[in-house]
């Protein structure tokens, strides 16, 4: 696992871009979700109930993208490997308030800057906001904490020695402490099968080969050739073994050792 010190420029930067990624991709939606609640509001032939529909957009649109940028970034911490110490989790935490930050007052068309329901609304959506962002930063908090938790169950995991056995070739030889190769068996832990499942995660045919890995052990018999089968698939998606081999050690390691022994 990396350890470096908190939220490092180039991780900042990984973050700005997903931030940008997730506003590209809900743009339609909120826009979408504005003009309908508008149009609805004017149906109603209701002058309050219009800046209603345009506070409700704007609490909507927040919710949304916030919501779905901490997810990112979550993932992002997750795939990173990086050690959610107190301070590296203190500056997610900010970066968290950061996106729940902006303009506690709406912005309505110049017709509406003075209507009689206006402030009425503007102190409205001034208090929702505040109670939004407080309840994403929570929940994005929690999102990390449990990241840490499952961390270190992953590693009560490893070193609690549960492994698989299968057959390769003679020899001996030990992998950042994640495989074993001695007397014709591998070893693999529980941890690498779990890197296994993480980078196969969206794409149909490395998922199935990762289960088909983790049925193979349920069975006991030997996964040789279905790791062979993963790893060869892995090296034709694009992109991914680059992600490997930044984030996660243990499979490059893993990999390395494979095509050392000439098995893929």
């Amino acid at each position: 696992m990396q350890n470096v010190m908190p939220l490092d420029p180039e991780f900042k930067q990984h973050l700005h871009s997903l931030m940008v990624e997730v506003y590209e991709e809900t743009y339609d939606e909120i826009a979408d979700d504005k003009e309908k609640r508008v149009w609805d509001a004017l149906q109603t032939h209701n002058d309050a109930a219009i800046p209603l529909a345009y506070r409700d957009a704007a609490l909507y649109a927040i919710e949304t993208r916030v919501e779905k940028t901490i997810e990112k970034y979550v993932e992002a911490v997750s795939i990173g490997g990086f050690e959610t110490d107190p301070a590296f989790e203190k500056e997610m935490i900010q970066q968290f308030n950061l996106l729940t930050s902006g303009p506690k007052r709406l912005q309505f068309p110049p017709m509406m800057q003075r209507g009689p329901h206006i402030e009425a609304v503007q102190d409205e959506f001034a208090r929702a906001r505040t109670r939004l962002a407080i309840r994403l930063v929570r929940k994005g908090t929690n999102r990390l904490r449990e990241l840490k938790m499952k961390r270190k169950q992953d590693n009560r995991i490893t070193n609690s020695g549960k492994a698989i056995q299968f057959n390769g070739p003679v020899g001996v030889a030990y992998v950042d402490s994640v495989v074993q190769i001695t007397n014709n068996n591998f070893t693999l832990n529980e941890a690498t099968l779990q890197d296994i499942d993480r980078v196969s995660e969206g794409n149909v045919e490395l998922e199935a080969a990762a289960q088909e890995i983790r049925k193979t052990q349920e069975r006991g018999t030997s996964p040789l050739e279905k790791i062979q089968k993963w790893a060869t698939l892995l090296s034709t998606v694009a992109g991914l073994a680059e992600k490997v081999h930044q984030y996660h050690p243990r499979l490059e390691a893993l990999i390395s050792r494979l095509k050392q022994l000439g098995l893929i």
